[in-house]
């Protein structure tokens, strides 16, 4: 469902009906007018975000801005790769383990990160834990805290690369495992602190060991003992 709404608002910004600069619906009018659940238009949104048709503002007054069509041609691509199913859960995770815990290691040893990016990821774990706690579906969230790091390098390509592994995410591990979800916030906390304290070898680190748990998880059949990790 998420897929074919993304579909339908990327047809009516082609088509010229949305503008860009333009606001999309808030995400309750967007439920109603679709007849599904939050997760569900959020994911949409994702979808077109990591495609460079939106740009999503977060906070209260935020919401999905129509972008001025961009060259993001790489995400495009990958995005569409994902939906088609040419990108495998063992490629997913070799290429994470490759570029995150230099993205971690970036963001802790580099220039101080703004206190908006940081309040951002705490209200990502934040809302990861409220999710757990409801037992709810926390892959797409937890995804948020790694696009949010990536933000922080403020280097235009890991933040077009990890946006689009997050709409793409839930294409290569729909489902999370029990057992992971509370273990992958607690990295996320950890990994944060790591930041905060300017500790980049700790968050490169942290990042490894989190992503070699996260193997476990994502297309777990594609991963023999040891392999790819």
């Amino acid at each position: 469902m998420s897929e074919a709404i993304a579909r339908q608002i990327e047809k009516q910004i082609h088509q010229g009906w949305l503008k860009p600069d333009q606001m999309l619906p808030p995400e309750n009018d967007l439920m109603k007018q679709f007849g599904v659940g939050r997760n569900t238009v959020r994911e949409a949104l994702r979808m077109l975000e990591a495609s460079g048709l939106v740009r999503i503002k977060r906070g209260g007054q935020g919401g999905a801005m129509i972008t001025h069509m961009s060259n993001e041609f790489v995400s495009d691509f990958l995005a569409k790769a994902f939906r088609l199913g040419a990108v495998s859960g063992r490629a997913f995770h070799d290429f994470r383990m490759a570029v995150e815990p230099s993205i971690a290691e970036m963001v802790a040893g580099g220039e101080e990160v703004s206190g908006a990016l940081l309040a951002q990821m705490e209200e990502s774990i934040a809302d990861a834990k409220s999710l757990l706690r409801s037992d709810e579906p926390t892959v797409c969230t937890n995804m948020d805290f790694h696009v949010l790091l990536a933000e922080a390098t403020g280097n235009m390509m890991f933040i077009v690369l990890l946006r689009t592994l997050r709409a793409g995410l839930t294409t290569v591990a729909p489902m999370t495992k029990e057992q992971f979800r509370g273990e992958s916030i607690e990295y996320h906390e950890r990994i944060l602190r790591a930041v905060k304290n300017r500790e980049p070898t700790l968050a490169r680190d942290l990042m490894h060991a989190h992503l070699l748990q996260a193997g476990e998880v994502v297309n777990a059949d594609d991963f023999a003992a040891g392999e790819g990790q």
